[in-house]
């Protein structure tokens, strides 16, 4: 049997880690085998210079800024679809989706980005959940997991992450990529978040 891919996407703070956690527990409780991802990937050498970039460290223009993103994900490839083709179900926190609403708001065609992630063929999701909260709600979860002086260059811009909520709207309205976009509160109580999407995720 074909495993499946669920993705969890949302702007900085949107509890996405928190819920692939807890789905991981779940889904092992239920005798699934699993497998975690999460992007960017600090432990790659992609992830070593976007964390660099992030905090400040060095200077990439978008389209640099996209394609490092992107690669992040297309060294994992081949490893997720040999996931999914064993019958593993693969827990993604964030994938290119989030690549596209970040650098769309930075600047990158956002048109353009889509036909880019159309020719690479990477694997189509079996479930998108957007977890969308207030931009004011993502700058305090932030601030309180990490001080006011840690925070990246993302997490403490107000204006570019309203602009990122914004192209995560059209992706979801779109249906980009996937018919399988589901929309949470990503107010609402963990424990709660966590049933409605497993609710939405069919175990058989």
């Amino acid at each position: 049997m074909e495993g499946k891919m669920i993705v969890l996407e949302g702007i900085d703070g949107a509890g996405k880690a928190t819920q692939a956690n807890l789905l991981k527990e779940k889904f092992e409780k239920a005798g699934k085998q699993v497998s975690m991802y999460s992007y960017p990937d600090y432990s790659s050498v992609y992830g070593e210079r976007i964390k660099s970039f992030l905090y400040k460290k060095i200077t990439l223009n978008v389209e640099e800024l996209f394609f490092l993103y992107l690669i992040d994900m297309i060294k994992d490839k081949k490893r997720m679809m040999e996931d999914i083709h064993s019958g593993k179900y693969l827990i993604v926190d964030r994938f290119f989706f989030s690549t596209i609403a970040y650098q769309s708001a930075g600047g990158f065609d956002y048109s353009r980005a889509k036909q880019i992630i159309k020719l690479i063929d990477l694997p189509v999701p079996y479930k998108i959940f957007y977890i969308n909260v207030p931009v004011e709600v993502s700058m305090q979860r932030k601030e309180k997991q990490k001080g006011k002086m840690d925070v990246d260059k993302f997490e403490s811009n107000k204006a570019f992450l309203s602009k990122v909520s914004e192209f995560y709207k059209k992706l979801k309205n779109e249906r980009f990529y996937s018919e399988s976009w589901e929309e949470i509160d990503g107010t609402q109580n963990i424990e709660l978040i966590n049933d409605l999407i497993v609710k939405n995720i069919n175990l058989v």
